[in-house]
């Protein structure tokens, strides 16, 4: 995969999300669709339907590497798993460092989020007192948000892992070679993520980091445990408001 097929390959993803969140999200709430459905979908029906699309063309193909072969989901190492832990442990560190930086690109008109936002995702908000409403839902009382949030992290961490490491960076590897994992992370952070650019920043860190480790160890399972520890740390946030406790 070369950098033109990169691009595009990050790239159409990315232009169909911003089109979902900037285009379809308010014209949804207009019809009276929920924020919860609408901003779900404009996110992840671009990337499920790659995936579906990658896993079809993996499973059709001729390739004598199995789907964890091909997809780099073999048995982390000891190593592995150390590097597991310290990467979650720095990008953490991280992302507490860098958090106000969101706040200050959302200012500027090319960086600023769009019209309807959900709370969880809006920068310009201090979620740290707790969250009055989750994707548009009021959540005092509503549990089911803590199976719907689970969920998200299932398609979430199980897509993008898959598809941004699993698939492309393997392809990657072979035309930039040590290098794919630059490649890779600034794809992902600057033409996925571009739907919610204000954080690139912010998200520089694990952009970067997450491929790095995962081309190092050569398995997918690293972006996956800790992209998934990360926004599992919602659950910190989510659970309290829903309880009453924040």
């Amino acid at each position: 995969m070369n950098f033109t097929r990169s691009l595009l390959f990050f790239g159409l993803p990315g232009i169909a999300i911003i089109a979902g969140v900037y285009l379809g999200v308010p014209l949804a709430t207009d019809h009276g669709i929920a924020l919860i459905i609408s901003w779900t979908a404009a996110i992840w029906l671009p990337i499920v339907t790659m995936l579906a699309w990658v896993v079809f063309q993996h499973r059709q193909s001729a390739s004598a590497l199995s789907f964890r072969e091909r997809f780099w989901l073999t048995k982390p190492t000891k190593e592995a798993w150390i590097a597991i832990f310290a990467g979650f442990l720095t990008l953490q560190l991280c992302e507490i460092l860098l958090a106000s930086t969101g706040t200050y690109f959302a200012q500027f008109p090319f960086f600023a989020p769009p019209e309807i936002i959900p709370e969880l995702f809006d920068p310009r908000l201090d979620i740290s007192q707790g969250l009055a409403s989750f994707l548009g839902v009021p959540v005092r009382g509503n549990w089911w948000l803590v199976l719907f949030w689970l969920g998200w992290l299932v398609i979430n961490i199980g897509g993008e892992e898959l598809l941004w490491r699993g698939y492309a960076l393997p392809l990657q590897q072979r035309y930039f070679g040590k290098w794919a994992w630059l490649i890779n992370g600034l794809c992902w952070n600057l033409l996925v993520h571009a739907f919610m650019r204000w954080n690139f920043l912010t998200l520089m860190p694990i952009s970067l980091v997450i491929p790095f480790l995962v081309q190092r160890y050569q398995n997918s399972w690293i972006g996956i445990a800790i992209h998934g520890l990360g926004n599992a740390l919602v659950l910190a946030i989510l659970i309290p408001s829903i309880a009453g406790w924040l």
